[in-house]
């Protein structure tokens, strides 16, 4: 067990050559600057997460220092109830939807996009382009998640439950692109991109827009044209907004027409 503790591996490791007063000490700092190194980027991506989500599913969210302090309590929380103890188990069910999640990302990218030609070109992240739920990649997910969970609770045996992570690896990898043919990638773009010309995320432009809502100037790529507001509008922005009822996929023409002039 004591294995498993990062500062008994320093201990064992500088111990050989090293005298005990210094391998003590060596080992605290390293132990200290490896967990201050992984705790704040721990806090900074777990605080985009949140802020993504919140603000993706309800519209809102409170802010990223907020979601910083829930980092923080929870990884505190995680440490006083000994996750070392059962890291392994806890790493093992994670592991099932988090390559489940990447499988379906990956076939995206390396098979609906260039090879089946049913996924569009450019990654497309701004809601005023997007359906609320696209099937081809959560639906993917979902399924490959639910059977490799199953599998890794011995559903199907022991050979899968050992290979559960591939098992979603693989599920993911095949249903993506199938999902993507039965649904002819209809469910990718809610909105063809009107801005400047066209704009699409990761389009090189130098050209920026101020946003309607928060008078901020961003990059075309980032912007969408909002019937709502009645002008351009910051991914954001677009996304935090409550009251539009996506009025602009439900009239595109009309959200396409105002930044035509």
């Amino acid at each position: 067990m004591a294995a498993g503790e990062p500062i008994e591996q320093y201990i064992g490791g500088f111990d050989a050559f090293l005298p005990t007063s210094i391998v003590v000490g060596l080992a605290v700092f390293l132990v200290v600057l490896s967990q201050v190194k992984i705790n704040v980027t721990n806090a900074y991506s777990g605080s985009l997460s949140w802020s993504n989500f919140f603000s993706r599913i309800f519209h809102w969210h409170p802010g990223r220092v907020v979601w910083v302090f829930l980092n923080v309590g929870i990884s505190l929380t995680l440490m006083e109830v000994g996750v070392f103890g059962f890291l392994n188990d806890v790493l093992g069910f994670y592991s099932n939807v988090a390559i489940a999640w990447i499988g379906a990302v990956v076939a995206d990218l390396v098979i609906n996009k260039p090879i089946l030609k049913v996924s569009p070109s450019y990654v497309e992240f701004r809601r005023a382009h997007l359906f609320p739920v696209n099937p081809v990649g959560f639906g993917s997910m979902a399924i490959a998640s639910a059977f490799s969970i199953l599998a890794h609770f011995d559903a199907f045996g022991e050979v899968l439950k050992a290979y559960s992570p591939f098992l979603a690896l693989a599920i993911a990898m095949v249903l993506s692109p199938v999902l993507a043919v039965l649904t002819k990638g209809k469910y990718y773009i809610a909105r063809e991109p009107s801005l400047g010309g066209g704009a699409v995320p990761g389009e090189e432009t130098t050209k920026t827009l101020e946003c309607t809502v928060c008078g901020q100037g961003f990059e075309l790529p980032d912007m969408a044209s909002c019937p709502f507001h009645s002008g351009p509008i910051c991914s954001l922005c677009c996304t935090l907004e409550k009251g539009c009822d996506d009025m602009c996929k439900a009239s595109s023409e009309g959200g396409q027409s105002i930044l035509a002039g």
